[in-house]
């Protein structure tokens, strides 16, 4: 049961809309200077923003690390790891 809460883990932290620290994702599907679209456990977020920049992505510790302006942070309900390949092994 403990192994299972911790797959589930996620947790968020946006710092003065100019920094936000993510752990729990397991790929970055896309992303440009408006939008990061991500996967974590099993279903999809989306990030909005000015001038985006991913400073940090580690799929194997599941951290992403954005700055800019974040406007906003989407969940749904969609297993984007089938669709396409995403850019993880690229920030290792």
């Amino acid at each position: 049961m403990a192994d299972m809460v911790e797959e589930l883990r996620h947790d968020v932290v946006i710092k003065a809309r100019k920094k936000l620290e993510m752990s729990g994702v397991s790929d970055v599907i896309s992303y440009d200077d408006k939008e990061v679209l991500a996967q974590i456990n099993g279903f999809g977020v989306t990030i909005e923003g000015d001038e985006l920049k991913i400073e940090r992505f580690n799929s194997d510790s599941g951290e992403l690390v954005l700055s800019g302006t974040i406007n906003g942070i989407f969940y749904f309900q969609k297993d984007l790891s089938k669709k396409k390949k995403g850019i993880g092994s690229f920030f290792k």
